[in-house]
C-alpha cells in the first residue's frame, strides 16, 4: 500500500508531517504486536523536493508530484492560511488529485483540504465535512457537495474528509483502522495518547457576530443586544429603537447578519453561556439566568441545539477541571514566579 501525504507551500507542516509519522509509527506498532498486514509505504510528496511551509519552515519531500504516477491513498492537508487565494496557485495539485482519483486512489483530507477535493470534482454528489469556520464559504462555492456540518469525519468509501486542522489526529487513527485493523488503531490511540473525538463540530464553533455589513441601523441594534444579554430588548422594541417596522427590521437584520433576530439573540446567549461553563463552576440555573433564561429546560434545549451537547456535557469536556493533568515535582522549592501561578 502506497500512501502519499501532500505537503503544500505556505501551509502548516504539522498535519502532513504528523499524519506521515502517525502512519509510520502505527506500522511499527503493528509489527511489534504481530498484527502487520501488507507492507505500508508512506511518502511525503509536494510540488518540489523542498516545500516552504508556514513560518518559512522547510519540509523535505521524498518525491514531487511529477514523479508520482500512481497512488493508492492520498492525504490532503489544510490549505492555510487562506483558502481561495492559494487555490489559484494549487492548480497543479488539483489536477494531480483528479488524476490520482481517476486512476483508483482513495483520497482523505483534513480541515480545508476538502476545498482541494471539491475543486477537483472528487466530492461532486458526495457528503463531506470541513472546518466549521469555512462551511458557509464551502456551501456557496460547492453546492453539489452535501456538507455534513456536525461531523468530525465523513467516510464515503474512497473519499474520507475530516473537520478541523488537528482532526487529522482522529483521521489518522481512522485510517490506521482501515489499513491495519481495529486492534492496531486502539493500540495506536493509547500509544499516541489521542482520544478519538466524537464531539460534533458545533461544540467547537465560536459565534462571530457579523458586523462588516455596513447597515448602520442594524449595527445599532446589535450593539443594543450585546450590552445586556440577560435583559436584551425584544424584537419589536429593537425595531422601534432603530425606527423601523418590525417586519422591515427582521428582513434587514437577516440580510445583514445571515441570522434572524431571534436566532442571533439565542446564539449570543449560548456563546456567553459557553464561556461561563468553561471558566466557572456555577450552577446551571445561575448560568442560564446570567444569559437571560429563566426556564432551565428551555436553556438546555437551546444549548443542545446550537452546540450539539448538553450544558453538563459541555462543561465536562471543556470546563475548568478538564485541563491536562500536571504533576509538580515534590521536594523542590518553587520559584517566586511559580508561586504566583494558580494551582
Amino acid at each position: 500500500m502506497n500512501v502519499h501525504v501532500l505537503v503544500l507551500p505556505g501551509c502548516t507542516p504539522l498535519p502532513p508531517v504528523g499524519m506521515a509519522e502517525m502512519l509510520r509509527k502505527s506500522v511499527q506498532l503493528a509489527h511489534s504486536l504481530g498484527l502487520a498486514r501488507e507492507p505500508l509505504a508512506v511518502t511525503l510528496v509536494g510540488p518540489d523536493r523542498v516545500v516552504m511551509g508556514a513560518g518559512g519552515l522547510p519540509v523535505h519531500c521524498a518525491a514531487t508530484l511529477r514523479q508520482v504516477r500512481r497512488a493508492e491513498l492520498v492525504f490532503v492537508p489544510p490549505l492555510d492560511p487562506d483558502v481561495l487565494e492559494p487555490m489559484a496557485n494549487h492548480r497543479p495539485v488539483v489536477e494531480w488529485l483528479r488524476r490520482m482519483y481517476a486512476s483508483g486512489a482513495d483520497i482523505a483530507s483534513a480541515c480545508t483540504g476538502a476545498f482541494a477535493l471539491a475543486e477537483a470534482g472528487i466530492l461532486d454528489g458526495k457528503s463531506a465535512t470541513t472546518h466549521w469556520a469555512f462551511q458557509d464559504l464551502f456551501r456557496e462555492r460547492y453546492p453539489s457537495v452535501r456538507l455534513e456540518s456536525q461531523a468530525i469525519i465523513v467516510d464515503q468509501g474512497r473519499v474520507v474528509t475530516a473537520g478541523g486542522a488537528t482532526s487529522f489526529l482522529s483521521l489518522a487513527l481512522y485510517l490506521v483502522e482501515r489499513l491495519l485493523g481495529a486492534e492496531v488503531a486502539r493500540a495506536a490511540s493509547k500509544m499516541f495518547l489521542v482520544d478519538v473525538n466524537k464531539s460534533p463540530q458545533s461544540a467547537y464553533a465560536m459565534f462571530a457576530t457579523q458586523k462588516t455589513h455596513g447597515d448602520e441601523a442594524i449595527l445599532r441594534a446589535q450593539d443594543l443586544l450585546e450590552r445586556d444579554l440577560a435583559s436584551c430588548p425584544s424584537v419589536p422594541e429593537l425595531a422601534r429603537r432603530v425606527a423601523m417596522s418590525p417586519r422591515n427590521f427582521v428582513r434587514r437584520f437577516q440580510q445583514a447578519t445571515g441570522n434572524s433576530p431571534r436566532d442571533y439573540i439565542q446564539r449570543l446567549r449560548i456563546e456567553a453561556a459557553k464561556r461561563v461553563l468553561e471558566g466557572s463552576p456555577r450552577q446551571l440555573g445561575a448560568v442560564a439566568g446570567a444569559v437571560g433564561y429563566r426556564d432551565l429546560v428551555a436553556f438546555r434545549r437551546l444549548f443542545q441545539r446550537w452546540t450539539g451537547l448538553s450544558p453538563s456535557d459541555y462543561r465536562g469536556r471543556y470546563g475548568p477541571r478538564t485541563a491536562p493533568a500536571t504533576v509538580r515535582a515534590s521536594g523542590r522549592p518553587r520559584s517566586r514566579a511559580a508561586r504566583t501561578l494558580p494551582t
